[in-house]
């Protein structure tokens, strides 16, 4: 039986848009990776951009270079054969947050929604590790899975107006790290004060999707220490990847 997955539908005249099972997981992630990466290790005439999402890709590609058809033959059988890609090896970031207090808004509404003491929120969030699924909607905000099943949430029905850099927060299974000042309806509990996104540097964040973000709890002086440095400094390790 052939499988159902990708599916690519035409968006417009100069784009695809890949599809893999309507789902958020390591497992359909991956098939997302190892696509784009595969796509981007070997050239493929006329593709102009790739951006990768959860479960998709969007493929851009001009026309007058190649045709329909024969982008979607391309992806077809690097789609097809993409699990004898190898990924660049994940790497962790461990970045240190201040959790509670003025840092940290909705600790205390998370922790009696969730029948928890704000201490269990913090060690059950800062303890785990989150994996990068894929960067944006906006300045390189990595959109991050694994958060523990206790603690997912639904999304705040009136989003906050603003949020500064740096707040850590999480709704259902997704967690980020703000980059910059944001609006946002997620749920916040903590904050560091790495510079997470630097548009002077090139590129203007170390992140990729498949790598790793750990969020242990420090003291509000220790993560004060880390003001104006930037994420490239919390790299810790470098693991096989998932």
């Amino acid at each position: 039986m052939p499988e159902r997955f990708p599916i690519l539908t035409p968006v417009g005249e100069d784009a695809l848009l890949v599809e893999y099972e309507p789902e958020i997981s390591l497992e359909v992630n991956r098939k997302v990776r190892l696509l784009a990466h595969s796509l981007e290790r070997e050239t493929v005439a006329g593709i102009s951009e790739i951006i990768p999402a959860y479960r998709s890709l969007m493929i851009y590609f001009h026309p007058q270079q190649a045709g329909l058809a024969e982008v979607r033959a391309a992806i077809e059988h690097r789609a097809k054969n993409s699990r004898n890609v190898e990924l660049p090896p994940a790497r962790v970031f461990r970045v240190p947050v201040v959790y509670g207090g003025t840092y940290g808004p909705d600790l205390a509404r998370v922790a009696t929604t969730t029948r928890m003491r704000e201490q269990e929120v913090t060690r059950l969030f800062s303890t785990q590790r989150y994996p990068v699924y894929c960067l944006g909607f906006l300045c390189c905000l990595a959109n991050l899975g694994g958060v523990p099943e206790k603690l997912r949430l639904p999304r705040l029905t009136t989003p906050r107006t603003w949020l500064p850099a740096g707040s850590v927060g999480f709704a259902g299974a997704q967690a980020v790290v703000l980059p910059i000042d944001q609006p946002s309806g997620f749920h916040y509990i903590g904050r560091t004060f790495v510079t997470m996104y630097d548009p002077s540097q090139s590129p203007p964040s170390p992140i990729r999707p498949g790598d790793i973000i750990e969020c242990p709890s420090v003291s509000e002086a220790e993560a004060k220490r880390w003001a104006g440095r930037s994420l490239g400094d919390c790299l810790v390790e470098g693991i096989s990847h998932p």
